[in-house]
């Protein structure tokens, strides 16, 4: 991983072979970012995306498997037990031009993945919502 900070943020650049979620995570650690917004895109490769299934209560997962353009990964950071946590979804595409997309659990860098990640003052847990069974972002009503 290499990154440079600018004024609001960070560009960090994922190097072939990296983890994205993995990645991603440690560097806000390393930074203690704790909340904020992560964008991207670049070269990946054996994406896992989900779809949630709302009256069975579990994601659906698909592994898009080979060499993919992460055409648009967008995703916020708040805090689940004390740590960062990135909620993303993220479109992918192939040499085929189909685009699959879907919640962002993982994919591992195959030429480059470009980032652009802005801190921000909120400090938002995430709690079980029993409606859904997910950990949503825990707002003042």
């Amino acid at each position: 991983m290499r990154f440079i900070p600018f004024t609001g943020g960070f560009l960090v650049r994922l190097i072939k072979g990296e983890d994205v979620t993995k990645a991603l995570t440690e560097f806000l650690k390393e930074q203690q970012i704790y909340a904020g917004t992560v964008t991207g895109l670049g070269g990946i490769g054996d994406a896992e995306l989900g779809f949630y299934d709302l009256p069975q209560r579990v994601y659906l997962r698909k592994l898009i498997p080979g060499n993919l353009e992460l055409v648009l990964y967008n995703g916020n950071i708040t805090l689940v037990e004390g740590e960062p946590f990135i909620h993303a979804h993220a479109v992918v595409s192939g040499p085929d031009y189909q685009a699959f997309s879907g919640h962002f659990f993982t994919a591992r860098v195959t030429i480059t993945g470009e980032f652009v990640v802005t801190p921000r003052d909120w400090e938002v847990n995430r709690a079980v919502d029993e409606a859904s069974g997910l950990k949503l972002m825990d707002l003042p009503e």
